[in-house]
C-alpha cells in the first residue's frame, strides 16, 4: 500500500512509495508520522481516503513537537534544608519584598472583613435579635478570635504558588507534602511535655498567685459545651496556619536571600552566613515574641517564653526538614490553652485582628511562664529529636538520580 503524501507547499520532502523507504533518505524512524488517536485514518490534502488502518502507512500531519510551559512553577530545590527552599530557579531580588507587600494588602483586606463582621454581630446583639445575646457575643468573640488567623492558610498558600511560582508542598517539608504519619507522631510526643506542665502549673500557681486558677466554669456548662465546639474545630487549623506563616513563609523568605555556592557573591561571608540556618531560625522563632512585646512592654515574661516557644519551634523545623513538628506542639498547646480559656470564662486574652488567635502560655504575665515553657520546649525538642534520628526523617529535599 502505497504512503499518504503530504500536502502539496509543504515542508515536509516528499518519499517513494512502499514500507522500507520510511528508514531511507532522509526519513527516518524518529521521523516517523504518527496515526490520528483512535486508530482512524485523516484525508490528507490531494491524497485519498483509507477505510482500513494500515501500521505501515503514514499519517498527516506530523506529530506535533512537546512544548514545556514557561509558566510551570518551579522545582523544589536539590539537596537543601528546609529554610533554603525558597531559593528556586524562578527566585529574584525583589521575590521577597512583593511576598511582603502582597501579604500586607491581603493581611489588610482580611482585617477589614473581621472588623465587618464583629460590627455585624456587636448589632445584632445589642439590638436584642438573638435569643441570648450574650452568649452569642461570647462565642462569636472566641470564633473572630481564631478565625481571622486560621484564614491565612490559604493567603500563605496564594503567596507561594502564585506570588512565588513554586510547589505548595515545598512549605510543608522538604518532601514536597505534609507527612500525615509524623505529624501524628509528633502531635502524640507533644502531649507528655503540656501534660507535665499542666500537673505542674496547678499546684504552682496557687501558691505565687492564689486565685489565678479557677474552680468552675463561668457561663454554664452550656456555654462552656459551645466554646469547646469552637475551640475543637477551630484551634488546629489556627496553630497550623501560625506556623504555616511565622515557621514556614518567613522562615524561607529569610533563608531564601543567600546566594548558592557558584551564583554571583555566593562565595561571600555574608551569602554564607544567610545561607545558614541561624538568620532563618531567629527569624522565624522572636517575630511573635517581639510583636508581643511591643504591644505589651510590662508583660517581659510572656515575651521571653513566647520567644523560648519559638525558637523551639523553628529549630524543630529546620531539623527535622518540615512543620509538622511545630505543627504538633502548637496544636496541643492550643487546645490546652483554650479550654483553660473557656472554662474561666476568660476571652479578653484572645486578640481578635489580623496576626491573632493566640491563647497566652500557662502563667502568663509571671516568672513561672517562662520556667514552664522551657521545661516544655526543651523536653520536646529533646524526644523529636530523637525519634527523627531513630525513624531517618528527611532533613533535605531529594537529589535526582544520575546515570543509568
Amino acid at each position: 500500500m502505497g504512503n499518504v503524501p503530504p500536502p502539496p507547499g509543504s515542508s515536509w520532502p516528499a518519499a517513494s512509495d512502499g514500507p522500507e523507504e520510511r528508514s531511507s533518505g532522509s526519513y527516518t524512524r524518529e521521523q516517523t508520522w504518527a496515526g490520528p488517536p483512535g486508530g482512524g485514518r485523516l484525508t490528507p490534502p490531494g491524497g485519498h481516503p483509507l477505510g482500513d488502518v494500515d501500521p505501515d502507512v503514514w499519517a498527516w500531519p506530523p506529530p506535533r513537537p512537546v512544548r514545556t510551559s514557561e509558566f510551570a512553577c518551579a522545582e523544589t530545590p536539590e539537596g537543601e534544608p528546609y529554610h533554603r527552599l525558597g531559593r528556586t530557579s524562578r527566585f529574584r531580588w525583589w521575590s521577597v519584598p512583593l511576598t511582603l507587600a502582597v501579604l500586607a494588602v491581603m493581611t489588610f483586606f482580611l482585617w477589614m472583613g473581621v472588623v465587618l463582621s464583629v460590627t455585624i454581630v456587636a448589632i445584632m446583639g445589642g439590638s436584642g435579635l438573638t435569643p441570648d445575646s450574650a452568649t452569642i457575643g461570647e462565642i462569636a468573640q472566641l470564633a473572630f478570635g481564631l478565625l481571622p488567623t486560621a484564614l491565612f492558610i490559604p493567603i500563605v498558600f496564594f503567596l507561594v504558588r502564585v506570588v512565588q511560582w513554586r510547589r505548595v508542598g515545598s512549605l510543608l517539608s522538604v518532601e514536597g507534602r505534609l507527612r500525615w504519619g509524623w505529624l501524628a507522631r509528633c502531635t502524640g510526643i507533644a502531649v507528655f511535655p503540656v501534660s507535665l506542665c499542666v500537673l505542674a502549673f496547678l499546684p504552682l500557681a496557687e501558691l505565687l498567685r492564689p486565685g489565678l486558677v479557677p474552680t468552675e466554669a463561668t457561663g454554664g456548662t452550656e456555654v462552656f459545651a459551645a466554646m469547646m465546639t469552637v475551640v475543637v474545630l477551630l484551634v488546629p487549623f489556627q496553630s497550623a496556619a501560625e506556623e504555616l506563616t511565622v515557621r514556614g513563609l518567613l522562615m524561607q523568605l529569610v533563608g531564601a536571600i543567600g546566594a548558592r555556592k557558584g551564583e554571583p557573591g555566593g562565595g561571600s561571608a555574608v551569602s554564607r552566613v544567610l545561607r545558614s540556618p541561624g538568620p532563618a531560625v531567629l527569624a522565624g522563632g522572636t517575630l511573635f515574641s517581639a510583636l508581643y512585646l511591643a504591644l505589651r512592654p510590662d508583660d517581659p515574661w510572656t515575651a521571653a517564653a513566647l520567644a523560648v516557644m519559638g525558637l523551639g519551634a523553628a529549630w524543630l523545623t529546620w531539623r527535622t526538614g518540615g512543620l509538622e513538628a511545630a505543627i504538633g506542639l502548637h496544636v496541643v498547646n492550643g487546645l490546652v490553652q483554650f479550654t483553660l480559656l473557656a472554662f474561666e470564662g476568660s476571652l479578653g486574652q484572645v486578640t481578635t485582628g489580623a496576626v491573632a488567635g493566640s491563647g497566652l502560655p500557662l502563667g502568663a504575665g509571671s516568672p513561672l511562664v517562662l520556667i514552664l515553657a522551657l521545661v516544655q520546649a526543651g523536653l520536646y525538642v529533646l524526644v523529636v529529636t530523637w525519634f527523627a534520628d531513630r525513624q531517618g526523617v528527611r532533613r533535605r529535599s531529594a537529589v535526582a538520580k544520575t546515570g543509568r
